[in-house]
């Protein structure tokens, strides 16, 4: 929401509560897509957790990364990814390759058993859309996802702007305001 001047009080408290209302929405869906996502995985048989189906889609759709790219990118720590690895690859889910242009790092990459599961990962997932989705009509579904888009854009520019202006050896969650 962008800001404007000349709000009278009663229209900022609306706006602090319209704030509010979309936070507390944002984030019992968040909840409760993960719900039934850990239900849907539950269900299907695969045999893999939510942590599990999240590391193996970004596999799947960034093949050929190091498991510091991997953490980086679905934000999590590097030791209880390196178990997760771990315990793909004893699945026979993925494995690990040498990185041709650095010895000391080790690329990982889904099998083809891992392939064998994008299908029933991918009906379980439409079956959670399609039941968040029920009644919504398809022109309301182009709006959310014009809307979530926008978000999600405003939200990449933030990042790169504090990105910007983090000092060298910053970690993400340092102060840039001092």
């Amino acid at each position: 929401m962008s800001e404007q001047p000349n709000h009278t009080p009663t229209q900022m408290g609306e706006q602090a509560d319209q704030i509010k209302q979309f936070a507390w929405t944002l984030h019992d869906v968040f909840r409760l897509f993960q719900r039934g996502w850990s239900r849907r995985l539950r269900g299907s048989g695969l045999g893999i957790s939510p942590a599990q189906s999240r590391v193996m889609t970004e596999i799947h759709q960034c093949g050929g990364l190091t498991q510091t790219a991997i953490a980086d990118n679905i934000e999590m720590e590097k030791a209880p990814l390196g178990r997760l690895l771990d315990r793909l690859e004893e699945m026979g889910l993925v494995e690990r390759r040498p990185d041709p242009s650095d010895r000391r790092a080790r690329l990982v990459f889904h099998t083809a058993k891992a392939e064998s599961l994008d299908e029933p990962m991918w009906g379980a997932a439409r079956g959670l859309f399609e039941t968040a989705l029920e009644g919504i009509s398809e022109d309301e579904v182009l709006v959310l996802l014009s809307i979530l888009e926008r978000l999600k854009q405003n939200l990449l520019t933030e990042e790169a702007r504090m990105a910007a202006l983090r000092r060298p050896g910053e970690d993400e969650g340092a102060s840039v305001a001092k």
